[in-house]
């Protein structure tokens, strides 16, 4: 027996034991050579953009600057990369008032002042303007709609300013691919209207299995689109490892610096197997808080098992089934129980008000049917949560996994991957 320990959440970790004989994989994030210097990674990045000139020789005095910086779900190492970006600003002549932070939630909650200082650091959070309002709020300015006919609408505050720099992270999405680049932009800053038809739209525009991991899908098109026509100056995203190391940054241009950023982020977090395996074993960390994160990992571990097999699925959850996403509670609870098809019409019978919501159940729903069972371990989750996501429950993993053996048999393989959030895998 080999044991094996997991983490629900930072600090709270459990084990389970495997079988050699039954041990498929164990799916963690491959190291690509030796960490750059964390002190001076950014900078580095700073000095040699892609598809841009250099940040500095970009602006002028008299700019107005927003910086626009993804949530605290996002591990953005931002309190360390913010302090850079600011100085390179001071060089140049432009003063404390010419710049704002713009909070790029989407549809998430805004963040409270503890998440906001951990965020951004005391320093930017008292120097600063900072925006950190629900994405119904604000006034938007209308730029017309994506090829597709996506409307789009816009924080005026984005569109008033002179220079537009975004800071994210790349990690593995299940609507453009991965994260970072354009996406903090769609659906970062953009109204109601364009969230919701975005979300709806990606559901439909590719399955989303095809999607996981590829940077050029059809979603991401049409947030290219949109940064392109609001001017996204400048982007400064990371890659990092599982413990929030910086393994490289990437700085320039919207697509070229994104393109070479997923390109490492594919060598870190896409990890090979031999072939899917009867049973899965996935911790959702890093987006363990609820389910409207939890999602995700839920998708991104059917890259890993077969149809028919089962998955042993551990979220903490302690926000609850959509608490990072309280505006979609209801959608969520009215919707995951229905099935893709009944979930699309509802929205084209016009009786979905909040569309948005609708991007997790159809996502749910697009997969949840390729497993026999999904057993999910939980701090948090109430049984009317389990009850409408389908998901049997256990007290614990090494219940689960008995559970999964006696429908899988005792011969059945078993795949592990303690960073379900950040990691897909690929059969080779």
């Amino acid at each position: 027996m080999t044991t094996f320990e997991l983490t629900f959440r930072p600090g709270v970790t459990t084990q389970v034991e495997v079988d050699e004989r039954n041990l498929l994989f164990y799916a963690v994030h491959r190291a690509p050579g030796a960490l750059p210097d964390q002190a001076t990674v950014v900078d580095a990045a700073l000095d040699h953009p892609g598809g841009t000139e250099k940040l500095e020789d970009l602006l002028a005095p008299e700019d107005r600057v927003v910086i626009i910086v993804d949530d605290i779900t996002r591990p953005t190492p931002t309190a360390k990369i913010l302090p850079v970006i600011l100085a390179r600003l001071a060089q140049v002549g432009i003063p404390d008032k010419a710049v704002l932070i713009f909070m790029a939630l989407g549809t998430h909650r805004p963040m409270t002042r503890d998440e906001l200082r951990v965020k951004l650091g005391d320093d930017v959070l008292t120097r600063y303007r900072v925006i950190n309002r629900d994405y119904r709020d604000g006034d938007f300015v209308d730029l017309g709609t994506t090829a597709s006919g996506i409307p789009i609408e816009v924080n005026r505050e984005i569109i008033n300013a002179d220079f537009r720099i975004a800071i994210g992270n790349i990690v593995p999405h299940i609507t453009s691919g991965w994260g970072g680049g354009s996406k903090i932009i769609l659906p970062g800053v953009c109204s109601q209207k364009t969230v919701d038809r975005m979300h709806y739209a990606a559901c439909l525009m590719q399955p989303v299995l095809d999607v996981l991991g590829v940077r050029d899908n059809q979603a991401r098109v049409e947030m290219d689109d949109i940064a392109g026509k609001i001017g996204l100056d400048f982007i400064v995203n990371t890659v990092l490892d599982e413990n929030q190391r910086m393994v490289g940054v990437f700085a320039g241009h919207y697509v070229a610096a994104h393109r070479a950023a997923v390109a490492l982020a594919q060598e870190v977090m896409v990890v090979p197997i031999p072939k899917l395996a009867d049973i899965v074993i996935a911790s959702a960390y890093p987006c363990h808080f609820d389910y409207w994160q939890g999602i995700k990992p839920y998708v991104f571990t059917h890259l890993a098992v077969r149809e028919g097999g089962v998955l042993i699925f551990l979220l903490d959850g302690s926000e609850g089934l959509s608490g990072d996403a309280p505006a979609h509670d209801k959608t969520m609870r009215t919707y995951l129980p229905l099935s893709f098809a009944e979930q699309v019409a509802a929205v084209e019978r016009g009786e979905v008000s909040d569309v948005a919501g609708m991007n997790v159940p159809l996502y749910h729903a697009m997969v949840r049917g390729r497993v026999q069972r999904t057993i999910c371990v939980t701090h948090h989750l109430a049984p009317r949560d389990l009850d409408v996501l389908a998901f049997d429950s256990a007290p614990d993993v090494q219940t689960a996994l008995e559970r999964a053996y006696d429908l899988m048999g005792r011969e059945a393989t078993v795949g592990i991957i303690p960073f379900g959030g950040e990691t897909l895998t690929r059969v080779v």
